[in-house]
Parts: C-alpha cells; sequence; structure tokens
C-alpha cells in the first residue's frame, strides 16, 4: 500500500496562535528587561518620555498602551524618576537623565538584536502582511473594549 505525500495545512490566525506568540516574545522580552532593573510597564514609560513627549502625552500613551489609568500612569513616571532614570518629572516635561538614556539606549539595542533573530529572515511583505493583521486586530480589540457592555 502506497500512500501519497503527507500535505500540511498552515493553520489560520486565531488568538491562541497571537497569544502562544505574543507569551513566547514577552518571556524573552522579560528577561532582558529583568537584566536591566526593569519591567515591561517602567519600559513602556521610559519608552515615551525618550519620545520627548510631555508629560500628559506620556501618560495617555501608557493608559492606552497598557490599558492602565492614569494614576499608574504617574506612578510609573514617578518610579523611574525615584530610579535615577528621569529627570524633571514634575511640572516640567520628564526627560531622561543620562542613566535613563544608558539604560534606555541598551535595552533598545538588545530588542533590535532580538527582532532580528526573531524576524529577520522573514520576507518583507510577509511581515507588512502580518502588521496590518495585528494592527487591525488590535483596533477591533480596543473597540471592543471602549463598547458599554460585554459583547457576548
Amino acid at each position: 500500500m502506497t500512500t501519497g505525500p503527507v500535505t500540511t495545512t498552515a493553520p489560520l490566525l486565531n488568538g491562541q496562535i497571537i497569544g502562544i506568540t505574543y507569551h513566547a516574545i514577552a518571556a524573552v522580552r522579560d528577561q532582558l528587561l529583568a537584566a536591566r532593573g526593569l519591567t515591561f510597564h517602567q519600559s513602556v514609560a521610559l519608552k515615551a518620555v525618550a519620545d520627548g513627549l510631555d508629560r500628559a502625552v506620556v501618560v495617555d500613551r501608557v493608559t492606552s498602551t497598557l490599558k492602565v489609568d492614569a494614576s499608574r500612569a504617574h506612578a510609573l513616571l514617578d518610579e523611574l524618576a525615584a530610579g535615577g532614570l528621569l529627570d524633571g518629572v514634575r511640572p516640567t516635561p520628564p526627560s531622561l537623565t543620562d542613566k535613563g538614556e544608558s539604560l534606555h539606549r541598551g535595552f533598545t539595542d538588545a530588542v533590535a538584536g532580538l527582532t532580528e533573530r526573531l524576524y529577520g529572515d522573514l520576507p518583507a511583505a510577509e511581515r507588512e502582511i502580518a502588521a496590518r493583521v495585528l494592527a487591525h486586530v488590535t483596533a477591533r480589540a480596543n473597540a471592543e473594549l471602549a463598547a458599554p457592555s460585554p459583547r457576548a
């Protein structure tokens, strides 16, 4: 008895695949952050400050990105200032100290290396499609969160 070649069909993109991928990448990212004494939430706030945003815009970015309230975003900025990573937290726009800049640059460089190892050999066209699909799914999920009542 002969059998033909075995073919496998790639699974369709779904929440489970996205979740498994997210957790795998997040675990590696969290190792990079832990080596620098940072949490992911702190890194998001640090990046917003590094982008030169004023405090209100930093707080808006942190709340929308991390789905936390403004008091938690302010607390993250205060933690970074207490750690010597930020200057001018209140009332002026926050800015990175030399220590904060060095930490941010080191983490950014580490993430660039990780990104290259994870995605570097994938065709650009496939990466563009994946980015569009994930952006669309993110927008839909954010709309669900903004809806007045849970949907079943």
